[in-house]
């Protein structure tokens, strides 16, 4: 810490506050606590400590993820009582439990008593998500005031909606103590979460309305708390990224075309790009696929994978999915001990990630019934996360029973090991979303070799490389909601695969997108998948990139803290 008059500034970002409401390992519903977790690790080799708060999510009461992350009760105690709307008083009391996990240190906040255990102390990572938010943000000013001057961060890094009340009031509280902490906020998925000020203000969330210095267009202006929140109209993620000295999303493409229209196109020169990356390596997935099938070749690979599915049981954790699934098992290819009924040779297409109307997985399978009429033995395997759609899953699963001897819709949790197998004996990986701010699957699928077709979209565009435009391409791009295109796509794909399998030039009449005369071409876009992901999307390559996003957070704090004197 370096003191520029009367107040105090980092000189250099050497421990990192990072705020989410997901952590890879412990409580994560998708890209966000894999890209947290990932990211703090990365910091951590780096030399650079990292301290993730998060909400308990109940994970402290389970003994398992007590001794995983080797947890301890902190003796501070955060209490008080929020004023309601109704004018009614309603108590708190907040906890704290600091851990560890692989070098990234945890602080999690829990409930203390019954009514406040029920909101923090929920297994549902998004269960009362406004609430967990609320009190975290009371929960951090009671643990800052209580806080050493060596304990002051010299950076707050905010993930997501969730995390920006209580990343903002941790902001605002090392100012009244004279201390310019420096604020990066992360949009990783643009949710436009709105509510009135009653919500973020001192009565309910505590955030104080005085007057402060935010970014506007050139310069820092002074603006009280309520007046900032009314400008955003209660937005809250317009709302942090007034309060952060520089925003961030996962791609160029997401930040400019969805984030910065929605907050403010004049705050794109206090925005950055990280990417998100992955640790998958092909060589430690052919070698777990020579460990339990003695084979390595691809589509050998793929074969006993078929018949694998007669042994793999996967059971979907949420009841109400569970029972649609049991309900219509004869439709699909279930059998009554959950195990799957196996699948017939043929090329494969895989899909991952959860059953939402943002992934498009309706459009996939529609377009793939074009796919069937044309490849009669192409085969897609659905390996999806329940996400609450019982309208779209009733879809799937009457779109699957239609093509009951090509699809399998595979809705429980696999071993990690055979889920990257079926990535890596696929003959192309879908991921037809409708958005996608970056799309960590597709990235997942090339970094064991696997092309993609994926629409183009968000970071899609940015991640895939179309082979029709580039020497260097990763699979293809297609226009956003189209069946047809989809289907052609993926076509295209299966009989490229399979001239490279059997090397068969009869299979390149029939491919239409392109002019291909190399049999060995699909193996070639599989290696410039490996060398895309190997060059752009690992996470050291990752923690370059939000390196320079705090120095430059840290110049934008300084600006800010000039505004003071």
């Amino acid at each position: 810490m370096k003191r520029i008059e009367s107040l105090w500034l980092p000189e250099k970002v050497d421990k990192v506050w990072m705020f989410s409401f997901e952590l890879q390992g412990i409580a994560s519903m998708g890209g966000l606590g894999n890209a947290v977790f990932n990211l703090s690790k990365a910091l951590v080799k780096r030399g650079i400590e990292v301290t993730v708060i998060m909400p308990s999510h109940g994970r402290h009461l389970n003994e398992y993820y007590r001794q995983k992350l080797k947890l301890q009760p902190l003796s501070l105690v955060a209490y008080g009582a929020r004023r309601g709307m109704d004018g009614n008083y309603y108590g708190y009391r907040l906890g704290f439990e600091k851990g560890e996990i692989e070098g990234v240190n945890l602080l999690m906040v829990k409930g203390l008593d019954y009514e406040t255990g029920k909101l923090m102390d929920s297994w549902g990572v998004y269960d009362y998500a406004m609430e967990k938010s609320a009190l975290m943000s009371r929960a951090i000013e009671s643990y800052i005031s209580h806080l050493g001057f060596e304990g002051v961060p010299s950076l707050i890094h905010i993930n997501d909606w969730h995390s920006v009340l209580p990343g903002v009031k941790a902001k605002l509280s090392f100012e009244e103590r004279r201390i310019v902490v420096p604020v990066m906020f992360t949009i990783h998925l643009l949710n436009k979460v709105g509510a009135p000020w009653h919500y973020a203000s001192e009565d309910w969330a505590g955030l104080e309305n005085y007057g402060h210095y935010v970014w506007m267009v050139s310069r820092h202006v002074l603006y009280k708390t309520r007046d900032l929140w009314d400008k955003c109209e209660g937005k809250i993620e317009r709302f942090g990224c007034y309060e952060a000295d520089t925003i961030a999303s996962v791609s160029k493409n997401y930040l400019s075309s969805e984030v910065l229209p929605f907050v403010g196109s004049f705050m794109e020169n206090k925005g950055c790009v990280t990417y998100n990356g992955t640790d998958w390596k092909v060589e430690e997935v052919v070698n777990y696929a020579i460990s339990l099938f003695g084979e390595s070749e691809r589509h050998k690979v793929r074969e006993k994978l078929y018949k694998y599915l007669n042994s793999l049981k996967s059971v979907p954790e949420d009841f109400s999915t569970g029972s649609m699934l049991w309900n219509n098992r004869r439709r699909i290819g279930i059998n009554d001990d959950w195990t799957y009924e196996g699948l017939g040779q043929g090329p494969l297409v895989l899909f991952t990630g959860r059953i939402v109307y943002q992934k498009g997985v309706d459009i996939l399978l529609r377009a793939f019934r074009q796919v069937v009429d044309e490849i009669h033995n192409a085969r897609l395997i659905v390996l999806g996360i329940p996400a609450g759609d019982y309208g779209l899953l009733q879809d799937l699963i009457d779109r699957t029973s239609e093509l009951r001897d090509n699809v399998r819709l595979i809705l429980g949790r696999l071993d990690f090991n055979v889920y990257k197998l079926f990535h890596y004996a696929s003959s192309v990986f879908a991921i037809p979303s409708r958005w996608e701010p970056f799309g960590i699957s597709a990235v997942e699928a090339m970094a064991v070799g696997t092309p993609v077709v994926a629409t183009s979209v968000g970071g899609l565009s940015e991640s895939v490389q179309d082979v029709r435009w580039s020497t260097e391409g990763t699979g293809f791009l297609v226009d956003e909601g189209s069946i047809d295109y989809l289907a052609r796509a993926i076509k295209d794909s299966l009989y490229l695969s399979l001239a490279d399998e059997n090397n068969d030039p009869g299979y390149l009449t029939a491919v239409r997108l392109l002019k291909v005369n190399d049999t060995k071409f699909w193996s070639k876009v599989r290696q410039n998948a490996i060398r895309r992901v190997d060059s752009h999307f690992r996470w050291d390559k990752v923690a370059d990139d939000a390196l320079s996003c705090y120095e430059k957070t840290l110049l934008m704090a300084k600006y800010r803290a000039m505004s003071y004197m």
